[in-house]
C-alpha cells in the first residue's frame, strides 16, 4: 500500500468536497443552513459535462456548471427569503428535482441512460509545479492536481481572512448571529444572504465541475453523498473555515482508502461505510476526550481536597 499515492488521491478527492463545504459555510454564516448542497453540486456536475460536450471546451464546461448551480441557488434563495418557504422542505425539493432531472436529461441530450463519458481530451487538465519537486514527500502529494483543486486548498484561508478581517465578514457574522439586531443596526440582511448564497452556488458548481470533468464523465447520482459530507465538515468544525478544511481532508482520506482497499477484496458495503464511520468518529472522539479531561480535573481536585484535609488533621 503506497502511502504517497493514498495521500495524493486523498487531496484530489477532498477538493470538490472542500469547495462545496466552503460555500455551505458562507450560507451558514448568513443564517441559512443549506441542506441542498448535494443537489447544487449534482446539477453543477451535470451542466459542466453538457457544456463541455456542446462547446468541446473544458473552460466552457466549468462555467456551465457554475452558471447552472448559481441560477438554481438564486431560485432557492427567492423561495426561502422572499416567499418564506421552510428551508428544509425547499432543500429536499431541490435534491429530488436535481436527481430526477439529471437522470431524465441524460437520454435526450446524450442518448444514453445511467452514464455518459466524454472524450478524454476534455478531461480537467492537471498542473505540474516544478518547485514542489524539491520538497520531499509533500511535493509528490501536492503535485499533479488541477487548478481547481489548488484553489480549493487555498480557499479556506482566504475565507478565514474575509470572515474575520473584513467589513463584509463582520456583516455576514452579524446577520448569522442575530439577524434582527443586525437589521436594527442598519444592515441589509437580505443583501447579505443573497450574496452568501450566490457565492455558495458558484462554489457548488465549481465543485461539481471538478468532480465530473476530472474523470470526464457523468453518471446518475455522481455526487454520492459528497454534499452531505460537506455538511458534516461544516458541523464538525463549528462553521470554521480552517476546521472544515481539516475535516474535508479527513473525508478525502477516507475516500482514498475506499479506492485503495477496493482492489484488495474487502467488501464494497463495508468500504461504503468508511467515510461515515470516520465522520462519526470525528464527532464522538472530541466529546469523549472532553469527558475524560473533565473527569481527570475532578479527580485532581478531589485529591487536592483530600490532601489538604489530611494536612490540616496532622497539624
Amino acid at each position: 500500500m503506497d502511502i504517497v499515492s493514498i495521500l495524493t488521491v486523498a487531496v484530489r478527492h477532498a477538493g470538490p468536497i472542500l469547495l462545496v463545504a466552503m460555500g455551505g459555510l458562507l450560507a451558514v454564516k448568513a443564517n441559512v443552513f443549506n441542506l441542498a448542497l448535494e443537489g447544487f453540486m449534482l446539477i453543477g456536475a451535470f451542466a459542466s459535462i453538457v457544456g463541455a460536450y456542446y462547446s468541446n471546451n473544458v473552460i466552457i464546461g466549468i462555467l456551465s456548471g457554475i452558471v447552472a448551480s448559481t441560477i438554481l441557488i438564486i431560485i432557492y434563495a427567492v423561495f426561502i427569503i422572499e416567499l418564506k418557504v421552510q428551508p428544509v422542505i425547499c432543500a429536499i425539493s431541490i435534491i429530488t428535482l436535481t436527481g430526477g432531472l439529471t437522470r431524465y436529461l441524460l437520454n435526450p441530450i446524450f442518448g444514453v441512460s445511467g452514464r455518459y463519458v466524454l472524450s478524454s481530451e476534455l478531461a480537467m487538465p492537471t498542473v505540474h509545479i516544478n518547485f514542489l519537486d524539491k520538497i520531499p514527500l509533500i511535493g509528490n502529494i501536492l503535485n499533479g492536481h488541477s487548478i481547481i483543486v489548488y484553489f480549493s486548498l487555498f480557499l479556506p484561508f482566504v475565507l478565514y481572512f474575509v470572515m474575520y478581517k473584513t467589513t463584509y465578514g463582520l456583516d455576514l457574522r452579524a446577520v448569522g448571529t442575530n439577524e434582527e439586531a443586525a437589521v436594527s443596526a442598519g444592515l441589509n440582511a437580505r443583501r447579505v444572504k443573497y450574496t452568501a448564497l450566490i457565492f455558495n452556488g458558484i462554489l457548488c458548481g465549481l465543485g461539481g465541475a471538478e468532480l465530473a470533468l476530472s474523470v470526464y464523465m457523468f453518471n446518475v447520482g455522481m455526487t454520492n453523498g459528497r454534499g452531505y459530507t460537506a455538511l458534516a465538515a461544516i458541523i464538525l468544525s463549528n462553521s470554521h473555515p480552517v476546521g472544515a478544511f481539516a475535516a474535508c481532508l479527513l473525508f478525502g482520506l477516507a475516500e482514498s482508502l475506499v479506492v485503495t482497499l477496493s482492489t484488495t477484496g474487502v467488501s464494497s458495503y463495508l468500504l461504503g461505510m468508511l467515510p461515515y464511520v470516520l465522520a462519526l468518529a470525528a464527532a464522538v472522539f472530541p466529546q469523549l476526550f472532553k469527558i475524560y479531561k473533565n473527569g481527570m480535573r475532578r479527580k485532581k481536585a478531589q485529591r487536592q481536597i483530600i490532601s489538604k484535609y489530611y494536612q490540616e488533621v496532622k497539624q
